[in-house]
């Protein structure tokens, strides 16, 4: 009697931490590229790259005496990506595409009626150029290292609904923001917008 009320006992209190438990994620793709999950079958992604940058709020920031800032923000083609994701959960392979894992970074778009921006830069007259990503639009993300040159990114909760871009290298966003430069900035871009 002591043996079976012990093992209800078990039961009850194991069943709630498997409702929490991650599911199990397919073995990575072998061939070079970038994949992401679409159910249990890995997917294949394309680069995406900004097609020109655009500043903001100049008018603002010499108005204020150099208070206000002026944004860099780059602009990439399309409201919505072509890879959507069927829900909030997020898993990408990377195999082949870097070297390390230490530079991927995740990041959030603000969404135009016609294109995605990414604010990559702010100005002020006396404090000069603040070049980098801003912290709101970064997505915590989880690097786990599968073989060489074999990388899995999952993100550490839900995502929101929202269009974002996964960059395989931290972008030189001083360089970006000097005038009269030809750059461009790339990465994998996807969207959430599952209800």
């Amino acid at each position: 009697m002591k043996i079976t009320a012990f093992a209800v006992f078990a039961a009850a209190l194991c069943a709630p931490l498997s409702v929490f438990a991650q599911p199990v994620l397919p073995d990575c793709p072998v061939a070079s590229g970038a994949y992401y999950l679409q159910g249990t079958t890995w997917l294949g992604m394309d680069p995406s790259h900004s097609t020109g940058f655009k500043t903001t709020n100049v008018a603002g920031a010499a108005f204020s005496y150099g208070a206000a800032k002026a944004r860099v923000k780059a602009q990439f083609r399309e409201a919505r990506s072509p890879y959507q994701l069927p829900d909030s959960s997020f898993a990408m392979c990377l195999v082949g595409t870097v070297d390390t894992g230490r530079d991927i970074t995740l990041a959030r778009f603000q969404e135009e009626k016609d294109r995605r921006e990414l604010s990559m830069a702010s100005y002020r007259m006396w404090t000069g150029i603040n070049a980098q990503l801003d912290p709101k639009v970064l997505i915590p993300i989880t690097v786990e290292k599968k073989g060489e040159k074999i990388y899995l990114v999952t993100s550490k909760e839900p995502l929101p609904l929202g269009e974002f871009i996964l960059f395989t290298i931290i972008p030189d966003v001083a360089a970006m923001a000097k005038a009269n430069q030809a750059s461009s900035l790339g990465g994998y871009d996807f969207g959430n917008h599952a209800k």
